[in-house]
């Protein structure tokens, strides 16, 4: 993107507030337009001095418009900032909820922290280009454009030092932006290494400690600031020469004013007041020229985080769902994969070919080696993913018809990693019903036998919880993820790997909770201990993304194939105990 094309998109983000944007920007111009008159002004009140003539008018209206410029910049200025604030926190609230709608998929690829940084970054850079156009920019150009003539009106040849010194400027500053486009580029590169390297660190600070990793990560961050310095300084220097140069010029371009204005009124050609206005003009122009210098300093600098920021606007609206999608309600709970496959880039990895039926309230456990595609299955039900080839249907509606919100309602999913938010027991437990009373929370807490242990707390439901649950031991936090799910009351129900991390003593009262909470609900169970997969209705059995078997625990158990031999592995099933079944054989793929 150009220059131009950067600032643009930038601006259309005030469009929600634009009648207040234009009266800023039209009181901006008539304060330029006045700035423009002081000059003349104080020509007048020099050549009536000299002249002898009468002073006190021209000064008292040369003082009038310094009095009214004052109030009215303070009057405009607190208006913008308030505008540039405001637009801001707007900004930030939006994108965030773009930006966390999107599918988990997207987030994985992209990297949460780069999506951080990159809102957070462009957030400020935005918020600066709102403030200097309601303040400074429009005013700026304006006040370019009628300097110009009225200088001219005056004189033409004092006219032309001003035109040589605009070219100047404008060639020196496209001459350093050329040379320090990729520069600026990379600087925004090393930001984004040094944000995710401590956003890395710190939410991982228990492994730090535990491995003496302090100094190590501390050293690492050093390595990539002192990158970072390096690709910045040379950008630096580069406008640090550009400013200097034009310093020059500017003071170059006011001596040649004043021998030219000396020259003149010597000659009788101008009077000593035009000279003075002159060389106020000449003040005027440096320094609307240095601002215009910083405008485009400010849009360059801006650039790398704002194309960063405008790719990442443009991936949430393709990722958008279309107006048309349905809804999802009165859902009974009955789930089919049809001929599913779905496959990652570079890698093989997914599942291929995936057929079988869930009917509503069954229990389908999912098992399989590490890598099988058993949380890929689930990722694919919940529209994480979508499939690459067949269908997914509920109660016999396509779910990538639906809006994934409609979807999610009907899904409620207890994960391995409790999940909680640093916020209190009552507030995690009502993430799965907004709106819950107090008596519903405490109904599904009890339901979780959950109840217990957070009454013994001196602050009850209101106990906060700590990043990631970590004030709470591993069955406390699983019991109030599973009372968040009671709770949401969904008719399909996801247990991924729900009790792997338990205890025995803990992983019984869990499942208790797990099982009254499977009562009449679609259930499916993603589980390495194949002891918890025994009340399920339907055994899948994962190898390679493919289903290698299907059918009941018993089926399985008795059919001699690789369920059976993970039975026998994990001590659970005995040679004695098993024997072909009487009934058909399970189906395999």
């Amino acid at each position: 993107m150009t220059l131009f094309q950067v600032y643009a998109r930038a601006l259309k983000y005030l469009a929600k507030n634009k009648w207040r944007v234009t009266a800023v920007v039209v009181a901006n111009i008539v304060l330029a337009i006045i700035t423009i008159a002081e000059p003349i002004l104080f020509g007048r009140i020099i050549d009536a001095i000299s002249s002898g003539g009468n002073v006190t008018p021209v000064l008292m209206l040369w003082a009038g418009f310094g009095v009214f410029n004052t109030i009215a910049y303070v009057l405009v200025a607190r208006e913008a900032d308030r505008l540039a604030h405001g637009r801001r926190a707007s900004l930030l609230t939006e994108a965030f909820g773009r930006i966390i709608s999107m599918p988990l998929a997207w987030h994985s690829q992209r990297g949460t922290s780069n999506a951080l940084h990159t809102l957070l970054r462009a957030a400020e850079s935005l918020f600066g280009l709102w403030l200097e156009f309601m303040r400074t920019h429009l005013a700026t150009a304006v006040a370019l454009v009628l300097l110009v003539p009225t200088a001219i009106s005056m004189d033409w040849r004092l006219s032309l030092v001003l035109l040589v010194l605009s070219i100047l400027y404008w060639i020196i500053g496209v001459t350093v932006m050329n040379r320090t486009k990729e520069g600026q580029a990379s600087v925004e590169s090393h930001y984004h290494t040094v944000f995710s390297h401590v956003s890395d660190a710190i939410s991982n600070v228990s492994v730090l400690h535990s491995y003496n990793r302090i100094e190590a990560e501390t050293k690492a961050l050093k390595n990539y600031t002192k990158d970072l310095l390096a690709a910045q300084y040379p950008v630096l220097d580069w406008w640090a020469l550009a400013s200097a140069l034009n310093r020059t010029a500017s003071t170059v371009s006011m001596g040649v004013i004043l021998v030219i204005g000396t020259v003149l009124v010597q000659q009788g050609e101008l009077r000593v007041g035009d000279v003075v206005a002159f060389i106020g003009f000449a003040n005027l122009l440096i320094g609307r020229l240095d601002l215009l210098r910083q405008f485009a300093t400010q849009i360059f600098e801006a650039r790398a985080k704002l194309e960063d920021f405008f790719a990442l606007e443009d991936s949430v609206e393709e990722r958008a769902e279309p107006v048309d999608a349905g809804e999802l309600s009165d859902v009974r709970g009955e789930v089919e994969f049809r001929n599913v496959s779905f496959g990652f880039a570079s890698t093989s990895q997914g599942v291929h070919n995936i057929s079988f039926t869930a009917n509503a309230g069954e229990t389908v456990a999912i098992v399989g080696p590490t890598g099988a595609g058993k949380t890929t299955l689930i990722n694919l039900l919940q529209r994480v993913y979508d499939p690459q080839e067949g269908k997914i249907l509920i109660d016999g509606t396509d779910i990538s018809k639906i809006t994934r919100k409609s979807l999610r309602q009907s899904i409620a999913t207890v994960f391995q990693d409790a999940g909680l938010l640093n916020r209190s027991i009552s507030e995690n437990i009502r993430l799965g019903r907004e709106g819950a009373t107090e008596e519903d929370i405490a109904r599904a807490a009890e339901a979780a036998a959950a109840t217990e242990f957070i009454e013994s707390r001196l602050v009850g439901y209101e106990t906060p919880v700590g990043e990631r649950g970590n004030r709470l031991s591993g069955g406390e936090r699983q019991r109030i993820a599973i009372a968040r799910a009671i709770l949401k009351n969904a008719p399909i129900l996801v247990l991924d790997e729900a009790t792997s991390a338990l205890d025995v003593e803990t992983e019984a009262r869990v499942k208790a909770a797990i099982d009254r909470l499977r009562q009449d609900r679609t259930t499916f169970i993603i589980a390495h201990r194949l002891s918890t997969v025994r009340d399920a209705n339907k055994v899948i059995f994962l190898d390679n993304g493919r289903i290698i078997e299907m059918g009941t625990y018993d089926e399985l158990s008795q059919s001699g194939g690789r369920f059976a031999s993970l039975l026998k592995a994990s001590g659970i099933l005995n040679d004695e105990d098993e024997k072909q079944p009487e009934g058909p054989l399970p189906q395999t793929a």
